[in-house]
């Protein structure tokens, strides 16, 4: 492969070949041997050498500039889900039970592909390109960017940029803000111990189902009683087993849920809350409690000054009216762990076909656009340059 040489339909007829085979073997978070593979071997033949992460699958190779200058990362996640596909297309997924449900074979795709037009004009560059290969995203709380930082792969960058396909626009539409993007995902696990008894002798016994159903109610109230309003937060139950048998009261509950928040100080609060709820309960009704508290990915918040970079080349790439306006989603990306070392931003990339239903991140039936793949390297790219060329210029990216 010799991408100084290759046309525009070249490259747009490999970016179609390279997110197909992706899509057809998906793996797992933790288990994305092959995909790395195949992703340093795309590097190797773009005439890069690709550093192989040790402690993960991920992946990592530098463009060196013709011109002196910073360093700038660009990410792409690897993994799928396990998710039975419902798309009847030749690509469909080989590797049954997992999907690339949530557009990360477009991410690599877009990323390769952007590499791929960056060393178009090599020696015009200046500075470098970091390009990361991330695994493991899905895994909350121990998503892959913790893995990126151990490995040292974003020493000497001076800022970081990402993306993420987005049903919710068009194909050809973009958006981006700056501060909160998306939530902080935390976990917890509770277990309501009380007493066993036969159900004709109640009192002999500390319930544990009821006392459970006390807690859910006042755990529900926090969001509306306990947090600022001008907060965003949820908090979610998403199991609960109990019990054995219809006539006997049961000893024991548990249940699991999550908490997604867009700002620390609801964070910090809301378990603090929920302890209170437990402890009130333990002395209301006898119960006694176990609880797990796990804190996932951060918010997302991207940085002023790369926002307005990003916002800028969507429209400069993809056209004016392409600037989507945006809102913060409470859905979680472990881009925020990057956010807190380095100065960046992640946009949201619009990749629907006009006229067909919404299919949501994570839908079996999701089957994106693929001209998402050109329009994404091409922004991906623009954005590299112009974070180069402003910071030699000496903007600053930590400016508030």
């Amino acid at each position: 492969m010799q991408p100084e040489k290759m046309t525009e339909k070249e490259i747009e007829e490999i970016a179609v070949k390279w997110r197909r085979d992706f899509h057809e073997h998906p793996e797992t978070s933790y288990h994305e041997e092959k995909t790395a593979q195949r992703v340093a071997d795309i590097l190797r033949e773009m005439g890069l050498e690709p550093t192989m992460a040790k402690k993960s699958h991920g992946v990592m190779a530098t463009i060196e500039g013709g011109k002196r200058g910073p360093m700038i990362a660009l990410r792409a996640d690897m993994d799928a889900l396990q998710v039975e596909e419902q798309v009847d297309v030749p690509w469909k997924s080989q590797n049954k039970g997992v999907m690339h449900a949530c557009g990360h074979d477009f991410h690599m795709t877009i990323l390769l592909t952007a590499a791929l037009r960056l060393l178009q004009h090599k020696d015009s560059i200046p500075g470098k390109v970091r390009l990361i290969f991330q695994p493991s995203e899905e895994m909350t709380p121990d998503g892959g960017a913790k893995f990126i930082l151990e490995e040292g792969f974003l020493e000497g960058c001076i800022a970081i940029f990402g993306l993420h396909v987005w049903p919710d626009f068009l194909c050809g539409q973009a958006g981006v803000k700056p501060g909160p993007l998306m939530a902080a995902s935390d976990r917890f696990k509770i277990k309501v111990i009380g007493k066993t008894s036969h159900a004709g002798h109640p009192d002999q016994g500390v319930d544990a189902v009821m006392a459970t159903a006390d807690i859910l109610q006042q755990i529900s109230h926090i969001v509306s009683r306990r947090v600022n309003p001008l907060s965003t937060a949820t908090i979610n139950v998403g199991t609960l087993q109990a019990g054995s048998r219809y006539n006997v009261v049961p000893g024991e509950a548990n249940m699991e849920g999550t908490i997604r928040t867009l700002d620390e100080t609801a964070r910090t609060n809301i378990p603090k809350f929920i302890k209170n709820i437990l402890e009130g309960a333990k002395i209301s009704t006898g119960i006694d409690y176990k609880m797990e508290y796990f804190y996932g990915y951060p918010v997302l918040n991207n940085w002023p000054v790369p926002a307005k970079l990003a916002a800028d080349t969507i429209q400069k790439v993809l056209g004016k009216d392409a600037l989507m306006k945006t809102e913060p989603h409470l859905t979680a990306e472990d881009f925020g762990v990057y956010l807190e070392k380095l100065p960046g931003a992640f946009l949201w990339l619009g990749c629907r076909k006009q006229g067909e239903p919404v299919y949501g991140l994570h839908s079996a039936k999701l089957c994106p656009d693929e001209n998402t793949l050109h329009l994404g390297s091409k922004l991906m790219e623009q954005i590299a340059l112009n974070a180069l060329w402003a910071l030699c210029n000496g903007v600053n990216f930590t400016k508030e």
